[in-house]
């Protein structure tokens, strides 16, 4: 139940402000300027630290009347590296209240300073002005480009502060781009400089950079490494008097432990945060600690103490006039009651169930919703309400279809977008080549004024050169048709897997259409088997996300073994897998589906010296089916009856297969069943079905 407050989790730990798209000036901003080491102290020390003394000031006007002071105050020639802080303050002023266009102007109007003092320091600064402003305008080529050509001189960087500072904004457009490693390896490069800074801002700077280290840690799944940076974060806002960061440090600790399975430490840890949410007056954060303990508590089973923390959460949120239709946490705070009072078998609390996951629905992203949907799975289960609950399955595989499907697109977009970087890169050298070229052009047409004798010479150099140039064009076109193969080849493989995805199985079928025109075979039709991993999200939670992957690529690797060379297997979505079987004869298809809920449940899989007992339950039919032509139910229709097929299965209790043989009724008269509601057509016998149970099992708690 922890996860039903992620939501009001990341309203108090990542606020995100929405703001008009500005569109970016035309073409990619590149390197001209070499960054040299500076030989003299470029910052002056007393405006330095006025400088660190502006940056706190809340006052608009008096903040921007001292900084127009520590400008004019500052000798330009004699300190550049304090005047690019001070003009990229003003910068952030204008980027502050969105005036981008006069933001962009004031960056143009340094280019010239910039290059008048290309120091190291000045020029990185002013460059990662640029970035901040290209990733905020939603540029990611255009930000991309420029984040790799920083990565290139920011070791020349001799101020600890600009270190710290380029290397953090680096942080931020890696993570934006999903490229969590590299992201990482810059927080941490950023950390050690921040390391060797000596001001007022160093604690907060650091306590700052750390939560986004270990935000970072978690999206790379990272849970220890993120949990131990965030107690010593904690440590030290204690030490250092922060207590402005302790609510937020403490409610993120408590996730964390809540994720990895350490229940009793959340609650303790959440606790501490609505002690300090009431101190600091967050009212947020003391509500949604609130309702975290609750949701470990119902985790625990403990629904006494869970009802008491609720009721009096709910207290709370009536008399802040927080009671709103659109507060997600008044939804899940009564959701949670509605959900005590089922599994303590008072089923009026489904009418709470109910309303309130209609109202998340609307309130939740699918990764959310998708998540509540399975305890109030549980909720219809424990009523006696077989076929809502079935409804809510339903309606959570296909938020995970959806949410698998996103991810999928989202990743292909951040590739697209690399190799976009990458081709703007190139682009960038190349055009450098030559506007190089054209300065040794034009040198050599003086030296011919001069002495005629070495034209030759010049002529047959600059068409090496030209070759040179040539070849590498070539080179960096193949790298290209190459990286464009391995996309290909991606997009048609699941990642983590590397089985088939839902596409390649959609090109399979729609080139069999085409090219194999089949007709009705009734002796040699092709099998298709929908297969969905039982209690996978249980797996996650007591086992961690690790192992759910683990567990994916063992069943997978057991899955292809067990296949024969003509056999498709699909990652189908999800924990979903499915197989295509051509040609697989009807009476042995059976045969088949037994030794696939063998293979997957006979053997537990091991993960990290643990054995974790796995089963699955499936549906499956032949196609064609029942001797109807495929213009009549093609494949999909046919895979949406397995999947039925697979539903009841899991209402029956799972670790099964449930498979349709024939048709005992004409089509016709049965179409809408068929299509509908297959648990009715089997009832009634209007098809022929087998049932195929798994591996005997140890028994395992439902609740």
């Amino acid at each position: 139940m922890t996860k039903l407050v992620a939501r009001c989790l990341c309203l108090f730990l990542l606020p995100v402000l929405v703001l008009p798209m500005t569109s970016s000036a035309d073409g990619p901003l590149s390197f001209n300027i070499e960054p040299v080491n500076a030989s003299r102290p470029i910052t002056e020390a007393s405006l330095e630290e006025a400088l660190d003394h502006y940056l706190p000031i809340i006052n608009d006007e008096e903040r921007l009347i001292e900084l127009e002071r520590i400008v004019k105050s500052v000798d330009k020639e004699a300190y550049p590296s304090t005047y690019m802080r001070a003009a990229s303050y003003e910068f952030f002023e204008f980027f502050r209240v969105r005036e981008l266009e006069q933001a962009e102007a004031h960056l143009e109007g340094l280019l010239p300073f910039v290059h008048r003092y290309p120091y190291a320091d000045v020029v990185v600064e002013y460059y990662v002005n640029w970035l901040e402003l290209r990733e905020f305008q939603q540029n990611p080529s255009e930000a991309l480009v420029l984040a790799e050509q920083l990565t290139l001189i920011i070791a020349e960087v001799e101020n600890p502060r600009i270190g710290y500072y380029a290397n953090l904004i680096l942080l931020q457009v890696f993570v934006n781009n999903g490229q969590y490693e590299r992201a990482l390896e810059q927080g941490l490069v950023s950390l050690q400089w921040l390391g060797q800074t000596n001001d007022s801002r160093r604690a907060t700077r650091r306590l700052s950079l750390t939560q986004q280290i270990a935000q970072t840690y978690i999206q790379l799944r990272n849970y220890d490494a993120a949990l131990e940076l965030i107690q010593q974060s904690i440590h030290e806002a204690e030490q250092e008097l922060l207590h402005d960061f302790l609510p937020g440090l403490l409610l993120l600790k408590g996730y964390i432990e809540a994720t990895v399975g350490q229940t009793e430490a959340s609650i303790v840890t959440h606790q501490r945060a609505i002690e300090w949410g009431r101190r600091m007056e967050l009212p947020g954060v003391v509500l949604t600690s609130m309702n975290n303990i609750a949701s470990s508590y119902i985790h625990l089973e403990d629904y006494a103490h869970a009802r008491s923390i609720l009721l009096e959460t709910l207290s709370l949120l009536e008399a802040q006039g927080l009671m709103t239709e659109d507060n997600a946490l008044a939804h899940v705070v009564q959701f949670n009651l509605g959900y005590i009072d089922v599994m303590e078998d008072d089923f009026s609390g489904i009418d709470a169930v109910q309303r309130h996951t209609n109202a998340l629905r609307e309130l939740s992203n699918d990764g959310e919703f998708s998540e509540h949907l399975e305890y109030s799975a549980k909720a219809y289960e424990r009523a006696g309400m077989y076929q809502a609950q079935a409804q809510a399955l339903i309606e959570q595989r296909t938020l995970r279809e959806n949410i698998a499907r996103k991810e999928r697109d989202d990743a292909l977009r951040e590739l697209e977008v690399r190799y976009q970087a990458q081709d703007r890169l190139q682009q960038i050298e190349l055009l450098e080549q030559r506007n190089d070229l054209q300065e040794q052009v034009i040198a050599n047409k003086q030296l011919q004024q001069q002495i005629f004798v070495l034209f030759g010479v010049v002529v047959v150099l600059g068409l090496v050169l030209l070759g040179f140039l040539y070849r590498e064009a070539r080179r960096a076109n193949l790298k290209l048709k190459v990286a464009n193969k391995q996309l290909e080849f991606h997009s048609r493989r699941d990642p983590l897997t590397a089985l088939l995805n839902r596409r390649a199985l959609q090109d399979h079928m729609t080139h069999r259409a085409k090219n194999e025109r089949r007709k009705t075979h009734p002796e040699h039709p092709d099998g298709l088997v929908l297969l969905d991993v039982d209690f996978f999200k249980r797996i996650n939670d007591n086992y961690g996300h690790a192992a759910g992957d683990t567990v994916l690529k063992a069943l997978s690797e057991r899955l292809t073994n067990l296949a024969r060379t003509s056999d498709l297997v699909v990652r189908w979505g999800g924990e979903e897998f499915l197989l295509y079987l051509p040609g697989m004869d009807v009476d042995k298809l059976p045969e088949f589906i037994d030794r696939v809920l063998k293979v997957i449940g006979e053997k537990p899989i091991v993960h990290e010296g643990k054995e974790i007992p796995v089963t699955a339950t499936a549906g499956f039919i032949h196609l064609p089916f029942a001797g109807l032509d495929e213009s009549v139910l093609g494949w999909e229709r046919a895979l949406q009856i397995a999947d039925m097929a697979l539903y009841i299965g899991k209402v029956h209790g799972r670790n099964r297969a449930y498979g349709l043989r024939g048709l005992i009724k004409p089509y016709e008269e049965i179409k809408d069943q068929l299509e509908n509601d297959l648990n009715a057509a089997i009832e009634q016998g209007a098809v022929d079905y087998i049932l195929i149970e798994g591996p005997a099992q140890k028994r395992r708690d439902n609740s």
